[in-house]
């Protein structure tokens, strides 16, 4: 099963911040399991939303490398994400080097933080595992902002 955490990146820095957004519809199959009568988004898959943004923001500044999830420094749960919300989710690349980064991370949802997290990727040569150098989403925020950049 293949997770796809970031519906949209809003705003990039690349290989220093980054803001992404998640809605989790409704009928999304996590919340038959997780939990029935009560679904909530696993704490796993919030942390995952910020390691998938945090990867995207570093992979922006050094396309030539893909991270890779090494170790969560750290976690903390604040609230819970329900069915329909909007999460917003900002990471902060504190190190890239070319053998790891660290970026650490938060996911809000009306205003209030929900989740936070410390990410240790590793590095893997993006050459060596897929021909694409971009994710669909990664790809649609280099375009729009290609677009502006030539609107300028």
């Amino acid at each position: 099963m293949r997770w796809l955490l970031i519906d949209k990146i809003l705003e990039c820095e690349p290989g220093k911040t980054a803001h992404g957004v998640k809605t989790f519809p409704r009928s999304d199959l996590v919340f038959m399991d997780h939990f029935p009568g009560h679904p909530i988004v696993p704490g796993v898959l919030q942390i995952e939303m910020i390691a998938q943004l945090g990867g995207k923001c570093a992979s922006l500044a050094k396309a030539d490398i893909l991270p890779v999830l090494g170790s969560v420094k750290q976690a903390k749960f604040y609230r819970q994400i329900k069915p329909g919300d909007l999460c917003h989710v900002f990471v902060q690349i504190e190190k890239i080097s070319s053998t790891y980064i660290i970026a650490s991370g938060h996911i809000e949802v009306e205003g209030r933080k929900a989740c936070s997290a410390s990410i240790l990727y590793g590095t893997i040569l993006r050459n060596k595992l897929e021909s694409e150098s971009f994710d669909s989403v990664t790809k649609e925020w280099l375009e729009k902002n290609k677009a502006r950049e030539a609107d300028l």
